[in-house]
């Protein structure tokens, strides 16, 4: 399985991200505060769920970490 791992600093930030990505069928993790989408080897796929979490994190929501293939990535939101 491929998967995004989103880790989160709070429960309730994790539950947040869970509800941004549920179109995904996202997995919580409750215990360590992370969130997973599994994206198999479609691009298209990872492209999509990158558009959700930067809806997300745009919204206002902010993310610790991210991660894809061992990989750690940080989303930022735009600054105006």
């Amino acid at each position: 399985m491929r998967a995004f791992t989103i880790k989160t600093k709070t429960l309730n930030s994790a539950e947040s991200v869970f509800d941004a990505l549920r179109r995904f069928d996202p997995v919580l993790e409750s215990e360590s505060y992370s969130v997973s989408v599994d994206v198999g080897e479609s691009d298209r796929r990872i492209l999509e769920v990158l558009d959700a979490i930067y809806e997300h994190v745009e919204k206002g929501h902010s993310l610790s970490r991210v991660e894809l293939d061992g990989r750690q990535y940080t989303i930022n939101p735009t600054e105006s």
